[in-house]
């Protein structure tokens, strides 16, 4: 079989080389990241197995190419047309669940950096001030709101108990065990009013594309923080810029609607109500060993004829 890693892996080549030549496989590694349809299409070609990150890989990629898997080392898999996939038989294996500590870390640390307005006491201390204007916020006492109870979410929900927040929580299926730990099935728009934070934590398809706009932002309190550490577009980017300029809410976003880095016109780079993070939510040491462990795994267990993590 022939294998083509079309993208870094994010990690030492020799530790990445290392692992998939364990798989007996003909291995290609590329050390960057495709630029071109044309850099993807020559990268696939004759590859039995593509291993990919967040490239996208298009209909026109498959038709030209027919792989017989495509090893997904990510949790998010809308970057492949898997409709296409089905149509060839080309088997899809994601990594559902490597960074569930990452993000739901991350999303405490830029809620955190927002209340406590820590890049401003930053910016004061280098310039020889002391605290003034710089009073901040507790998370204790405070509502968390978490739109998608699946592994992160459910990470987001038990952290904010550890912070004394009382936590309410919109999922497609609700958790017995979080209900016993105290967290409240609500619907969104009663999460949406109700909550000082609110995290999104779904995946991008049709029925999340676009699932908070304009109506949803202005449903919340005057001052609440949203958090966006899952994909991009499941907030309108639209309506949040609007939201944003009035001055009333806070972002910390990790996902846009364009993968960073943002062109130099994007309407949120203008604005200083967010923090903005360049789509690292995942990005730990730990996360993207976990990330190649599994990618291997399922790769291997492809060639054993029994695929698992299959999407398609």
């Amino acid at each position: 079989m022939k294998l083509a890693v079309i993208e870094p892996l994010q990690l030492p080549e020799e530790n990445v080389l290392a692992k998939f030549k364990a798989l007996d496989c003909e291995v290609r590694l590329f050390k960057d990241k495709p630029k071109t349809q044309d850099e993807i299409l020559e990268r696939c070609r004759n590859a039995d197995i593509i291993v990919v990150v967040n490239t996208p890989i298009s209909a026109e990629i498959l038709e030209k190419t027919k792989p017989k898997m495509i090893a997904v080392s990510f949790t998010g898999y809308d970057h492949i047309d898997v409709e296409k996939c089905k149509e060839l038989g080309v088997v899809v294996s994601n990594v559902p669940e490597y960074s569930t500590y990452s993000v739901a870390e991350l999303v405490f640390g830029m809620v955190i950096a927002a209340l406590r307005k820590l890049r401003e006491c930053d910016k004061a201390v280098r310039q020889a001030k002391g605290s003034e204007g710089l009073m901040g916020s507790e998370l204790y006492g405070k509502t968390m709101g978490v739109i998608g109870t699946g592994k992160i979410g459910s990470r987001v929900c038990e952290l904010a108990l550890a912070f004394g927040m009382n936590v309410l929580a919109y999922s497609r299926t609700e958790k017995d065990e979080l209900v016993e730990k105290g967290i409240k099935y609500v619907s969104l728009g009663e999460l949406l009013k109700k909550s000082d934070v609110v995290s999104v934590h779904l995946p991008l398809n049709e029925k999340t594309k676009h699932l908070i706009g304009a109506k949803e932002l202005a449903m919340l309190k005057d001052g609440a923080i949203i958090v966006n550490a899952a994909r991009g577009n499941i907030i309108k980017l639209e309506a949040l810029v609007n939201e944003l300029e009035k001055g009333r809410i806070f972002a910390c976003l990790d996902v846009f609607d364009v993968e960073p880095p943002l062109p130099e016109n994007h309407p949120l780079l203008k604005l200083e109500n967010a923090i903005l993070t360049p789509h690292i939510g995942y990005y730990t040491k730990e996360a993207l060993e976990r990330r190649l462990d599994v990618t291997i795994k399922n790769v291997k267990a492809f060639l054993d004829g029994k695929p698992i993590n299959r999407v398609v």
